[in-house]
């Protein structure tokens, strides 16, 4: 009896403390709007601002359009212009058969015995070449050197780079564009006249153009 007289003692004690410190009915209820209402919540103790994933932006790919590749047929207007060109200057000239249009120049241009410098001649051909092709841009310059047999096959293979070379720095310098000249040296194997006379060794000391008009 005296137990349970006790424990009512102690309990109502409580209730009279909670009662004064902490009322029930003035509890703030602002508690009740921040306090955690779910598992998030708990794990991140900054209630209601709980951190958001980065929203992720997926990049369409484009849809892969088929490259157009042009016709292999060679620019009218840009043959018409080199033909014009040439029939104005008098230089004769072949259409090389293939799949472009390739006007081999019948003109050469000319040079000393084992030199590389071109002859007063060829130069002043050539500036005339320059101020055509500096304007065309449509059409690659192929330039072929070439040699007598005087010498060994070394030497004259080395010799006919080096001429093409000259034609070439000739022509960049006179802003005929760089990337649409290309050279190749043949050495003495492929001569135009016989190398048993003087006159035919100098035919053959010489650089050949073939002007290639790129396709549309």
């Amino acid at each position: 009896m005296r137990v349970i007289a006790l424990f009512t003692l102690l309990l109502l004690t409580g209730c009279s403390s909670l009662s004064l410190d902490n009322p029930i009915g003035m509890l703030d209820t602002n508690m009740l709007d921040t306090a955690p209402q779910s598992d998030q919540d708990v794990r991140y103790p900054e209630w209601g601002h709980a951190p958001q994933p980065a929203p992720v932006s997926v990049a369409v790919p484009a849809v892969a359009t088929p490259i157009q590749r042009p016709q292999r047929q060679a620019s009218a207007s840009g043959y018409s212009s080199l033909e014009q060109f040439l029939m104005q200057n008098g230089i004769d000239y072949e259409v090389m058969p293939g799949n472009h249009i390739m006007v081999k120049l019948k003109h050469t241009m000319q040079f000393a015995t084992g030199s590389a410098q071109l002859s007063s001649d060829s130069a002043y051909w050539l500036n005339i070449m320059s101020q055509f092709l500096s304007r065309e841009r449509g059409i690659d310059i192929v330039i072929e050197g070439h040699t007598d047999n005087t010498g060994t096959t070394t030497l004259n293979d080395g010799l006919s780079v080096r001429r093409a070379q000259s034609v070439k720095d000739t022509l960049v310098r006179n802003n005929v564009a760089r990337n649409a000249i290309f050279t190749r040296g043949y050495g003495e194997s492929i001569p135009a006249c016989t190398n048993s006379t003087t006159q035919g060794r100098a035919c053959n000391r010489r650089v050949e153009l073939l002007l290639i008009v790129s396709n549309n």
